[in-house]
């Protein structure tokens, strides 16, 4: 069995700043999910530019030596 107080009294004021106490933390935990994902997609366009890179880097040399596959 769980202790548990109620609390009957509160002020309105206490009302509100817990409600806003609550929506600043959704609100945060929103954000750092968006965070998150935003890096992550960051990631995987760097991670496909330099694999870009490099292959533009070995058609450049077998262009310019004249080789064939």
């Amino acid at each position: 069995m769980y202790a548990l107080q109620l609390e009957f009294f509160k002020t309105e004021e206490q009302c509100e700043i817990e409600a806003l106490a609550r929506l600043i933390a959704e609100v945060k935990n929103s954000s750092d999910k968006v965070r998150r994902g935003t890096y992550a997609s960051i990631n995987e366009v760097k991670r496909e530019c330099c694999d870009l890179k490099n292959r533009l880097e070995i058609m450049e040399r077998f262009i310019c030596k004249g080789m064939t596959a």
